[in-house]
């Protein structure tokens, strides 16, 4: 199953850059009015790898190879006009920066080649929804079995339509009344003869499993059976991280940790890593350094009190650390306790950088000196880290890895407190990142804390 899922991704890729490279072709018959050449169009080609490798970078952002979203008319249409404006930049910046010396201007077909390139994308992934996208038999699901976790993601997907599968219903032969929350879409099963009898009507490609729970002889036979027809089983917390993006906490316990975090295999990511992060930290730190006695004056103008704050957290493994932030609070009656929503401790100025980000610029000294990485969990106080361990399960945990300026939590699209229930919720972020760790998953947060920024008001 896993292989042909990467397969079909492959797939959809591969024909998404050749796409890519038959735009420049395309691009310069329309932009000169003839066939070119084909030594024309490799010249040209060879100033394109940058402008491709952005288009194919906000695609994968953006969920473009996910095989579970749905193909959705004006939603595709906005990741591609994102992609292709991305494109835009990157190329106008490259080819001005690096001007060809053999006469060769590629932005002069530069915008037309972006827009070839959406339509063309657009139209082939049109007819890949319509003609080859198994979405439409795989998009219903049966929970053999029922708990908190599968009533949590019943009502997480009911609000949110990520993915293209629906739950069709539930079966549970240990509990003979229906739950009163399940919703009234859901058909709720209770025994064998009443799960037959479903499954003969319906066709159900998708079963998800809670790993608890052990069923009659006859229900395993009826599984066997739909393994047979070539079912995809999922178990609960595989199938909640693929509908959610996070892991459910209520599902797993110390062994899944065993059987799913993989950091052996993860030494040379890890260099490569420590690299970008010392270069991208050191290279920023380079371009707003000029800036950072204006912020200064600024800060010290507002408001009495120094300039940074200075504040202890933990990191990997517990090990503790100053973390460095412009101040963006008053000093004066203030303990410092976790910033609430409309805190009116926030200066003007203090709510601008927090908006912007800029109040975290000074963490790059931190990431230069080893305590955090650009991506990873958030840092928390010790003392707070040390209450809620003792109400939120495996949040230890997170500090196997190190904390991080942004995080896979960060881009969520919600704002998360140091409340036991909004900590809860980070975490399952926080696992899913420590679990999926890799440079592509690195490269997408990072693309999309970008945008978090650009988009949306931050705090």
């Amino acid at each position: 199953m896993k292989f042909s899922r990467k397969r079909r991704q492959f797939f959809i890729f591969f024909i998404d850059l050749l796409i890519m490279i038959l735009s420049v072709y395309i691009s310069l018959a329309i932009r000169n009015l003839y066939l070119p050449t084909f030594l024309s169009f490799l010249v040209h080609l060879l100033n394109y790898p940058l402008v491709i490798l952005t288009w194919v970078v906000i695609m994968y952002t953006l969920g473009m190879y996910s095989l579970e979203i749905p193909f959705r008319t004006d939603k595709t249409l906005i990741k591609l006009l994102v992609s292709a404006t991305a494109g835009t930049l990157v190329g106008f910046a490259t080819f001005y920066l690096f001007s060809s010396d053999d006469g060769i201007l590629p932005k002069t077909v530069l915008v037309v080649y972006n827009l070839t390139s959406l339509f063309l994308i657009y139209f082939w992934r049109y007819i890949f929804d319509k003609h080859f996208s198994n979405n439409k038999n795989l998009n219903k699901y049966v929970f053999i079995g029922y708990n908190e976790t599968v009533e949590s993601l019943l009502e997480l997907t009911s609000k949110n339509s990520y993915v293209n599968f629906s739950p069709t219903a539930v079966f549970d032969e240990f509990i003979s009344i229906r739950p009163s929350n399940l919703p009234e879409s859901v058909t709720f099963l209770h025994t064998y003869d009443e799960l037959k009898i479903f499954l003969a009507n319906n066709t159900i490609k998708v079963y998800v499993m809670p790993s608890e729970k052990i069923f009659s002889s006859e229900v395993r036979r009826l599984l066997f059976d739909a393994l047979s027809n070539r079912a995809v089983f999922y178990s609960l917390p595989d199938f909640f991280e693929v509908m959610t993006r996070r892991i459910p906490l209520g599902a797993i316990n110390e062994s899944w940790f065993l059987r799913h975090i993989h950091f052996e295999s993860r030494g040379l990511y890890y260099i490569l890593k420590r690299f970008f992060d010392v270069i991208i930290s050191g290279t920023l730190l380079l371009i707003t350094i000029v800036f950072w006695p204006l912020f200064a004056i600024i800060i010290k103008v507002e408001s009495k009190g120094p300039v940074f704050f200075r504040q202890i957290r933990e990191g990997k493994s517990g090990k503790r650390f100053t973390l460095y932030k412009f101040r963006t609070m008053r000093s004066e009656d203030n303990n410092f306790s976790p910033t609430t929503e409309k805190d009116n401790r926030i200066t003007k100025f203090g709510n601008i950088m927090r908006k912007t980000r800029i109040d975290e610029l000074p963490q790059l000294l931190n990431v230069i000196k080893g305590d955090m990485s650009l991506i990873g969990p958030r840092p928390e106080r010790p003392e707070l880290s040390a209450e809620l361990e003792t109400t939120v399960p495996f949040f230890k945990q997170r500090l196997m890895v190190k904390p991080g300026i942004t995080g896979w939590d960060q881009v969520s699209g919600e704002y998360h407190s140091p409340s036991k229930e909004d900590t809860y919720k980070k975490l399952q972020y926080d696992l899913y990142y420590i679990k999926n760790q890799s440079p592509m998953l690195d490269i997408s947060i990072f693309f999309k804390t970008i945008m978090t920024i650009f988009l949306r008001q931050g705090r």
